[in-house]
């Protein structure tokens, strides 16, 4: 008894190095499609970041990536747009600088309105076509026309709360909607067409 006892030893331990290897091999790949899907953002290693920060972005695949993406960029973008506006309205003096501030907020609330892909939904379901090619649509022409959320432009002349409190979030949502534009490429391309009109 013994003796069979040793000798079934060996095999325990091999598939137990085999568990332990594909285990590995499988975090590889993991991490591997994350750098993959990062690999024309224009912050790889904040994009990186950013997606292994979001449950689930491990186990879907490039659409699925895009829309963990989507809804990030939203929530985030919401976050700075508040508290942007919060600041803002404590500001009397509404003098040049502050209009800067004031429409770079507002090209983070379109941002948002594209993006916020759950409004007005009872909970989180997979982003229908019209929605996803909604985005996609607007960080296309937002690419094409050069349109940044970074309001570093708008810094001299702001109060230090504005700077010190919106201007970084401002950044960091800059660097988030580099990494959706280059998941939402990465997903599928061009914004499908619109559907044909029914007949009349």
């Amino acid at each position: 008894m013994a003796m069979a006892a040793r000798c079934n030893t060996p095999s325990v331990n091999l598939l137990s190095l085999l568990l332990l290897l594909s285990s590995a091999l499988f975090v590889a790949a993991d991490d591997n499609s994350v750098k993959d899907a990062c690999s024309k953002a224009p912050d790889q290693q904040f994009c990186v970041a950013f997606l292994s920060g979001i449950p689930g972005s491990r186990t879907v695949d490039a659409r699925g990536l895009a829309e963990l993406g989507i809804r990030a960029a939203a929530k985030i973008g919401a976050a700075e747009g508040t508290a942007a506006r919060t600041q803002l309205n404590l500001v009397t003096i509404k003098g040049p600088q502050w209009q800067c501030m004031d429409s770079c907020v507002a090209d983070v609330e379109e941002a948002v309105s594209h993006l916020d892909v759950d409004r007005g939904k009872g909970g989180v379901t997979a982003i229908d076509d019209a929605k996803f090619n909604d985005a996609r649509d607007y960080v296309e022409s937002a690419e094409k026309d050069g349109l940044t959320w970074n309001c570093d432009q708008c810094r001299d002349g702001l109060t230090a709360p504005v700077k010190t409190g919106l201007l970084p979030k401002g950044n960091e949502f800059e660097k988030v909607m580099g990494a959706v534009t280059a998941l939402i490429k990465r997903a599928g391309g061009s914004a499908a067409p619109a559907p044909a009109p029914g007949p009349s």
